[in-house]
């Protein structure tokens, strides 16, 4: 069951920021977390008695936090919103914010699921990333987590590294598939323009050895039982993130924190990206936000089809016209046609789906067909 409404919590801290991180603060500025918390109980309160099916803790390392801390930020949850007895409650970590205090303090409080974030079994490419642990370190957190009764707990890996070997990957993939999780998440490492990795022109692997990682990884880590359910999500059966899932289904969600998004209804907001004026807000008014959006019924139905291209299933697109009251344009029309032609697109059973073809260049695809 996708939830009706979900709760995101951003928690920008981490031991320092990485690579691929936006927004983080290093753990060592202690003076803001006990007052950004405080923020976060605030801007709650303008939410309170709002009904959530599942709650997401992430967007830097809220595990970085004193069992202390961890403590208030959960009794505020519980506070301010009516929690689904059924609820997916989702933190993420990295391993070595992990030990057993804290697994206790969040599976008493009701934390059912983990997202950790291991990304390779390799020290040198954890290094290239700014990572605080090794692979060692990624085996033993897993271990602690699994000790401490958490049963549904997803990895994320990273692969295309420049340099990166087929060898290596496959050394990844078999650490990684020995873990056993109940999800993982794939990611690519990508070159933000400005980002030090873009400045240094840093080159990642050709569209060929892109394609063949991409497949081998799929391939292994559905013969272990984790089928793809989304272009970079593998689950095992029931153990798909329904947080996610309600993002690309046009869902309603609740962001509170530092540059959180959230969605009601088709109106979209977001809170201020830096740390200080959005807690300058909260304090002043109450409320993060720096701006919002309204969308009209076509533009919910675009990004309803463009988000749903990006799960196994698929889009029905007269069932779309029918929930937005709405219908594709020629031009949307022309375009389904071409990259259908193309070998990117394809209609099975009353559904449009990305092929192979086409989920390897997804993010394009969107782009054109938004």
């Amino acid at each position: 069951m996708i939830p009706k409404s979900s709760l995101y919590i951003h928690i920008p801290f981490c031991a320092k920021k990485c690579l691929y991180c936006s927004f983080t603060v290093c753990v060592a500025q202690q003076q803001h977390i006990d007052p950004y918390l405080k923020c976060l109980s605030k801007e709650s309160e303008v939410y309170k008695g709002q009904n959530v099916q599942s709650i997401y803790i992430g967007g830097g390392t809220p595990t970085y936090l004193t069992g202390h801390q961890l403590g208030f930020l959960f009794s505020m949850i519980r506070k301010n919103f009516h929690v689904a007895s059924s609820v997916e409650f989702t933190i993420e970590a990295n391993p070595e914010s992990l030990d057993k205090e804290k697994i206790s303090i969040m599976k008493n409080a009701g934390v059912n699921r983990l997202s950790l974030g291991v990304q390779s079994f390799h020290n040198k490419y954890l290094n290239y990333l700014g990572r605080n642990h090794d692979a060692d370190a990624a085996l033993k957190a897993f271990e602690l987590l699994r000790e401490g009764g958490m049963k549904n707990i997803s990895v994320d890996l990273m692969y295309l590294f420049p340099g990166q070997t087929f060898q290596e990957l496959k050394e990844d993939v078999k650490q990684l598939t020995g873990f056993e999780s109940e999800h993982v998440s794939l990611y690519t490492l990508t070159l933000e323009p400005n980002s030090r990795l873009f400045v240094q022109k840093e080159k990642l692997p050709s569209e060929d050895i892109q394609a063949q990682y991409y497949s081998y990884v799929k391939e292994a880590l559905e013969k272990k039982g984790l089928k793809q359910y989304e272009v970079s999500n593998f689950a095992k059966r029931g153990r798909e993130s329904l947080h996610n899932l309600n993002y690309w289904v046009g869902g309603n969600y609740i962001g509170l924190g530092v540059a959180a998004h959230s969605h009601k209804d088709g109106r979209r907001s977001w809170n201020n990206s830096f740390l200080k004026t959005y807690m300058k807000l909260i304090l002043e008014k109450g409320l993060g936000e720096e701006g919002f959006e309204q969308l009209n019924p076509y533009e919910r139905m675009k990004e309803s089809f463009v988000f749903g291209l990006r799960m196994n299933r698929g889009v029905n697109i007269k069932n779309l016209q029918e929930k937005y009251a709405a219908v594709f344009i020629e031009q949307d029309s022309v375009m389904i046609k071409r990259l259908k032609d193309a070998g990117f697109l394809v209609r099975e059973k009353g559904y449009l789906k990305a092929t192979d073809k086409g989920r390897l260049i997804l993010d394009e695809l969107c782009a054109y067909l938004i």
